[in-house]
């Protein structure tokens, strides 16, 4: 895995974990829609880069990716801003935190999509650990069987 979570110091924006590192998808336009992301797990990370609990949130979170690594099922995503809408110079990013009333973070959501419809979602506020996240995702993961 190359590199770190996108956090302090990274444009704001929409970011997906793809071949082994982080690429940064938009800054302006729409917000991510889940439903609008294809078939499997969508695993969406809402991260300000001002909030020290994200920083704790990061090292679970680069665990959690090591687990599930390479099972194209599975999709990793970062919506950095500074501090949610109020500090937040990417309309795409900013967008994504309104859509999924996103007012706590670290906050993770786990969806299983088929379809476009969204069969299972779970929205996770606070530092949570690889451990408890894997559960949630091998979750979304069932649903979609």
């Amino acid at each position: 895995m190359k590199g770190d979570v996108p956090g302090p110091g990274k444009p704001h924006g929409i970011y997906l974990y793809e071949g082994g590192s982080w690429k940064l998808l938009r800054t302006s336009g729409e917000p991510l829609d889940i439903a609008k992301e294809g078939d499997g797990v969508v695993v969406v990370y809402f991260d300000n880069a001002l909030c020290p609990a994200c920083r704790m949130q990061d090292r679970y979170w680069l665990d959690l990716i090591k687990r599930f690594e390479g099972d194209k099922r599975i999709r990793f995503y970062v919506v950095l801003c500074d501090w949610f809408t109020q500090n937040c110079s990417s309309e795409a990013a900013a967008g994504t935190f309104k859509k999924y009333s996103i007012s706590a973070s670290p906050t993770i959501i786990i969806a299983a999509v088929r379809d476009g419809k969204v069969l299972y979602m779970e929205t996770l506020e606070g530092v949570r650990t690889a451990e408890v996240l894997a559960l949630y995702v091998s979750t979304a993961l069932k649903s979609l069987s």
